[in-house]
């Protein structure tokens, strides 16, 4: 079973997604794929978590566990590709 703070979760993270999808689009935030990646795979992770509720408890926890692990590797890789970058 599923818990109410599980879906809201997911509802608010997917609102936040639209709103930094759409931000990306058209221009406003800069090109980082990997930050935009890793809060992607965060929303997969909550989407895993409301699903796990209802089937396969294991199966969708251990793919909740790895996008959550994915999306440090992404935000890690962006905060890499950032120090990097020479200030001109």
């Amino acid at each position: 079973m599923y818990q109410l703070s599980e879906v809201l979760n997911l509802v608010f993270d997917s609102i936040g997604l639209l709103i930094l999808i759409r931000l990306y689009w058209l221009g406003l935030i800069p090109n980082y794929k990997f930050l935009l990646l890793g809060f992607l795979c965060i929303w997969f992770s909550n989407i895993f978590t409301v699903i796990e509720g209802c089937y396969f408890p294991d199966f969708f926890n251990l793919l909740e566990h790895s996008f959550y692990f994915l999306s440090s590797i992404c935000f890690l890789i962006s905060l890499r590709k950032e120090l990097l970058v020479p200030v001109t």
